[in-house]
């Protein structure tokens, strides 16, 4: 306690006195200060204390990463503040920062299908090309319903993740999208004697033919099938109408009411309003993106491939991904994805070039998996790795894209379908001509985008400039950590739980039990254990903080059906055995077993890449640590191993 009286007047010192603090609040591992004037912190001086491992200002508020100790040092903070308010509660978001949390939750999910979709397309594309299929034969019929059926059923599958992102109930969302789709709406609302026509003369003109109860209906004319924006809308919508009625529906008959009127309330106004609205937004955004094509195909294709590789490591891509989906799914041809076909093999070439040029084993050891990866557009090691730890190997890799992008985007070159890497190719086939004119360019424009790439890190590589892993430099840490459970394992957006989900008690992932036995992921030392039994936390022996949470609100068990074997600072080993749960005991109880092992000091790393799905067993790898070096600009990679 003594050493957190002292952090903690060090760090109030530096944040500009007690005065200067309007509340305070604490996470799993950084304080939370709403400041007065935020001009009195000395930043600097306060990352300068051993005791702290980082400090920013995000989200209005100026943070100070502590550690699983935190609320230790918040309880003395409170002290010496005489009890200023504080509450766990949080971080408000900004709109764009709320707006791409939203459309990365809501995609992520969905792209292992997408991809499929888009590789069973091309597959097709390609027979079709070489006349081993026909468009009557029966085989063609199949494998087209197979790659359309996630594009036409699109509403359905974003209802159920949209659902997951509001934190509402996920299959009253698939029902809202289902019900976009149904057929008769279709053939009852877009078909037959025009009514009157609204907007007439303008680009929004719709004719309208029905009413509901007399209120005229805008439904498009190729319905909501294929759509993206509308129904994440009104799925937001219903969240907040569920929310609503939650507080005003007695519980008693809860179950079987909230559902029904959630749909009877919100369809009518997704129909109606919503719809109608977000309908004429995406089309608007795709309008503009497409105008600006068509002035200048140059212009939008430099633009979008010199931001897509930086937008990458912020996780700022989705919204151009999903205008890309959004024109496949639509039109079944797109212009957005070419810009960034190239991207990953401009970050193999570097990768390639620089495997040839070190001198390092170690690199050239991480080389030939990166290389690999990059080639399947996993393009996360290459990046890491090798590319942004030397600064202008990043940015001939932003030029090795943007040449293959001009390429593309000169030629007018359009893909059919979702696919990356070098399998992304077939993606190039127009399935209606089946002309291979466009395989050929992006074959050339990749292989440009790779030369590009390749000569300016290879006649630029200077000996200062390799990121140092040699052995003697002792720069290379490789940590083997092991998944501490066994089970179903999801992205950590996903989390039903807002904190995990938000990544405020750190990067990781969600994992839904199959055993009830928890292991030790790592050697290190138990940093933490809950009285409930319900997580614990451990550090490392090279100093990743790991959080293992287990189910949702669990703590309310107090410790029923719980059974810790380890205590705090006690040394442990890889795969010890030090927690044992009764999974059955918490669904009885009527608790999600819904789990997270998250990284808690992830703001010391400059990244987190986990597994996004799979079951996974004890000792299966799932995630990479990507740490800053303290002492350099270089990097080296820890392996986290699931």
């Amino acid at each position: 306690m003594n050493n957190y009286q002292t952090l903690v007047s060090f760090i109030l010192k530096n944040i500009g006195g007690k005065n200067n603090v309007l509340s305070v609040t604490h996470c799993m591992t950084r304080l939370r200060f709403t400041l007065k004037d935020d001009s009195l912190v000395r930043k600097e001086e306060i990352t300068k204390s051993p005791d702290v491992m980082s400090a920013q200002f995000a989200s209005g508020r100026f943070q100070v990463v502590i550690g699983t100790h935190v609320a230790d040092v918040f309880q003395v903070l409170q002290e010496q503040l005489g009890g200023k308010k504080s509450e766990l509660k949080e971080d408000k978001k900004g709109l764009v920062s709320s707006l791409i949390d939203t459309i990365t939750k809501v995609i992520t999910p969905v792209l292992g299908i997408l991809t499929a979709s888009g590789l069973l397309q091309g597959i097709l594309a390609l027979l079709t090309a070489m006349n081993l299929l026909s468009v009557n034969d029966g085989g063609y019929i199949i494998l087209h319903a197979m790659g359309q059926a996630v594009f036409y059923f699109l509403p359905v599958t974003l209802g159920y993740t949209s659902a997951k992102a509001f934190k509402m109930n996920p299959f009253v969302g698939m029902m809202l999208g289902a019900t976009l789709l149904i057929p008769e709406l279709m053939t009852g609302l877009t078909s037959g004697k025009v009514l009157f026509t609204l907007f007439n003369g303008t680009i929004f003109q719709t004719p309208i033919f029905n009413t509901f109860f007399g209120i005229p209906i805008l439904f498009p004319t190729n319905g909501y099938q294929y759509s993206v924006i509308p129904i994440i809308f009104i799925v937001y919508v219903a969240s907040k109408i569920e929310k609503w009625l939650k507080k005003v529906i007695p519980t008693v008959i809860a179950h079987n009411v909230n559902s029904f009127l959630t749909i009877l309330i919100t369809v009518p106004l997704a129909i109606l309003v919503i719809g109608p609205i977000t309908n004429v937004l995406s089309s608007l955004i795709s309008a503009g993106v497409s105008g600006l094509y068509g002035i200048s195909p140059v212009i939008t294709s430099l633009v979008v491939a010199l931001l897509y590789q930086p937008l990458v490591i912020f996780g700022l891509h989705w919204p151009i991904s999903a205008i890309g989906i959004t024109n496949l799914a639509q039109s079944g041809v797109d212009y957005i994805f070419p810009m960034s076909f190239t991207a990953n093999f401009a970050q193999t070439a570097v990768v390639f070039a620089v495997f040839l040029r070190t001198r390092s084993k170690d690199q050239k050891a991480l080389a030939i998996p990166a290389m690999v990866s990059g080639l399947f557009c996993i393009i996360e090691p290459a990046i890491y790795g090798f590319s942004l730890p030397v600064k202008k190997r990043f940015a001939f890799s932003m030029i090795g894209g943007a040449v293959g992008s001009l390429i593309l985007a000169l030629t007018s070159t359009k893909m059919y379908a979702m696919s990356f890497g070098i399998l992304g190719f077939a993606a190039f086939i127009n399935p209606k001509s089946n002309s291979m004119n466009g395989v050929l360019i992006a074959v050339i424009a990749s292989i440009a985008t790779a030369l590009v790439a390749f000569i300016l890190t290879y006649m630029t590589f200077k000996k200062d400039d390799d990121v140092q892993y040699a052995e003697e430099n002792n720069l290379i840490n490789v940590e083997n950590v092991t998944a501490p459970i066994e089970g179903e394992i999801k992205p950590i957006e996903s989390a039903s739980d807002p904190g995990f989900a938000s990544k405020s008690l750190g990067n990781g992932f969600v994992i839904i039990p199959q055993k009830g036995i928890v292991v030790s992921p790592v050697s290190g030392k138990v940093e933490a254990v809950f009285p409930s039994g319900h997580a614990v936390g451990i550090i490392s022996d090279t100093g990743i903080e790991l959080l293992i949470h287990i189910g949702i609100d669990t703590v309310n068990l107090e410790g029923q059906g719980f059974k810790v074997l380890v205590e705090k600072n006690q040394e442990v080993t890889q795969g010890e055995k030090i927690i044992e749960f009764d999974i059955q005991k918490i669904i009885d109880a009527g608790y999600s077993i819904e789990s997270f092992v998250t990284v808690t000091n992830s703001d010391k790393f400059l990244d987190v890449i986990c597994q996004q799905e799979g079951y996974v067993h004890i000792n299966d790898n799932v995630m990479t640590v990507i740490p800053f070096n303290n002492q350099s600009e270089e990097i080296k990679l820890v392996e986290v191993s699931k």
